[in-house]
């Protein structure tokens, strides 16, 4: 199988009918012919199959209350994911089997990152007092770096949700409750502020090095230069398309912009705005997503988009 990657490159159900699509005219789909999601107060993470009509080819159930803000596809098609209280790799096979779980992780702390590394390594990142970046090995199993940063904010649940190591190897931390990013070396030391409001949730680091935020319930995403810290770009208007809590935003490498719109602040009848949007280069809407299509909250559909990751095979 091969795989197409972003930049910086247990109940369980197989198949499925299609949880709802609306798709837009003015631009192309993506190479990315499938979007793995995940959701905060949605206890499944899913595979959306775009090329065969967006159907729910895959489902992985999560303990209620898990959380899981970040999911990806690693090389092989095994599935890493975060659920508060851990992170693990999972195989898409019909047991969901375990392929390594880690559970270091307080009571009153919350793991709310879980990505692979350029190098083949992991990077977890924990909430507490003090925050927790950690570095796994390539079989997961094994620590090999653990910096520790104390950020003044209680209770964890307030700080950040998806942090990302620059290139440069300094780590990203979007902070909600601040409207900032941080930019925090491997021996504590904070390198750099960016004052971006909102409440930041995901930050990417673009081959330009500048920096592009999804600002939650800032209701937009960002583009700003690395350097002075000015802003670049502001996408925070779509045609017919409410933004809500833009959870996590992400360039891909066919010049597209994905973002998920996150709707769980909102009262259940006004939980009516796609979930998870495509526009080109332009801002023209190519595709969008709701899982729903009109079934109650709890009742199969797609309850809440927060973290995707689009990928081919």
């Amino acid at each position: 199988m091969k795989y197409a990657w972003k930049k910086w490159a247990a109940a369980l159900v197989m198949g499925g009918a299609g949880l709802g699509l609306t798709s837009c005219g003015g631009g192309t789909l993506p190479q990315q012919d499938k979007v793995l999601i995940a959701g905060s107060f949605w206890d499944t993470i899913a595979v959306v199959n775009r090329s065969a009509g967006d159907v729910i080819e895959w489902k992985y159930g999560l303990p209620e209350g898990s959380e899981c803000n970040s999911v990806e596809i690693i090389p092989g098609g095994d599935v890493l994911l975060s659920y508060k209280k851990g992170a693990r790799v999972v195989k898409r096979d019909a047991a969901g089997t375990v392929v390594w779980d880690y559970t270091d992780v307080a009571d009153t702390a919350e793991l709310q990152t879980a990505t692979r590394l350029p190098d083949g390594g992991y990077l977890l990142a924990v909430c507490g007092t003090p925050a927790r970046f950690i570095e796994l090995d390539s079989t997961g199993l094994q620590v090999r770096k653990e910096v520790r940063y104390d950020l003044g904010i209680q209770p964890a649940h307030a700080q950040f949700r998806r942090v990302t190591k620059s290139a440069n190897g300094n780590y990203l931390v979007p902070i909600i409750t601040t409207g900032q990013v941080l930019e925090i070396r491997d021996d504590s030391t904070l390198v750099m502020t960016y004052n971006v409001g909102g409440t930041p949730f995901s930050v990417q680091e673009l081959p330009t090095g500048n920096l592009f935020v999804a600002l939650g319930d800032g209701h937009c995403a960002i583009e700003i230069d690395r350097i002075s810290g000015s802003l670049v770009e502001r996408i925070d208007t779509l045609p017919g398309i409410p933004m809500h809590f833009i959870a996590e935003s992400e360039r891909l490498d066919n010049g597209n912009t994905m973002l998920s719109n996150w709707q769980g602040h909102l009262p259940a009848e006004q939980q009516t705005a796609p979930q998870l949007i495509e526009i080109d280069s332009v801002g023209t809407v190519v595709w969008s997503y709701d899982g729903r299509k009109g079934l109650p909250v709890k009742v199969g559909g797609v309850d809440y988009i927060s973290a995707f990751f689009p990928f081919a095979e």
